[in-house]
């Protein structure tokens, strides 16, 4: 049992290596829940639809952070701590660190602001492995405007920093060097998603088979 959480800027290729790792799981027989943040437990759906909104006067990031930090709260609760005391992998895309790139690196909202709020919301129940997938920010845009037809684009990013949340991404791995794994995103997915299975191999955390 493992609780993993991928990351990455729009376009670095994290949901598609999450869906891939859940699937290399199951064809070993692991129990995996799949899962994502904002939206993956009861009222994260509501909670996103107010992030991303178009409104006059825009969110501040505090009030972002503790919307996300609302939906998390019930995730944590209600879907992810029960799957993992039941002994299922958890696998996330987004968690604690997509709000300190967002929120907090080189944003308004406080170091120590995050971390009393992080520690109410998910208390020990944190990653075991998160995997960074790092990409420049140019790149990360043109594969996804080349994916755009295939997907529904977030609003909201049209207005996101992609450097800073890069640059934010690679200090919360400088800051949890333990459990944050930084993974070169420029290779095509299986390059990827080989670095990843290498990670936990090395762990010792997966069947040979995977």
């Amino acid at each position: 049992m493992a609780f993993v959480t991928f990351e990455g800027i729009d376009g670095s290729g994290k949901t598609t290596q999450a869906k891939r790792l859940v699937a290399a799981l199951r064809e070993c027989a692991v129990q995996v829940l799949a899962t994502k943040e904002p939206d993956g437990g009861h009222i994260g759906k509501e909670i996103r639809a107010i992030l991303v909104k178009c409104r006059e006067l825009k969110l501040d990031p505090h009030e972002e952070a503790l919307l996300v930090s609302a939906a998390r709260y019930d995730h944590v609760r209600s879907v992810i701590r029960p799957a993992l005391d039941a002994g299922l992998w958890v696998v996330c895309d987004r968690f604690i660190d997509s709000t300190f790139a967002f929120q907090t690196f080189e944003n308004s909202v406080s170091q120590p602001f995050f971390d009393i709020v992080c520690s109410h919301v998910v208390g020990a129940t944190l990653p075991d492995f998160t995997f960074i997938l790092d990409l420049d920010a140019e790149q990360a845009l043109r594969r996804r405007n080349a994916g755009t037809a295939a997907r529904r684009i977030d609003p909201a990013e049209a207005h996101r920093n992609f450097g800073r949340i890069r640059r934010g991404l690679l200090e919360a791995a400088r800051r949890n060097p333990q459990r944050c794994h930084v993974i070169d995103a420029t290779g095509g997915e299986d390059s990827v998603a080989a670095q990843i299975l290498d990670v936990l191999h090395g762990a010792g955390q997966l069947p040979a088979s995977a």
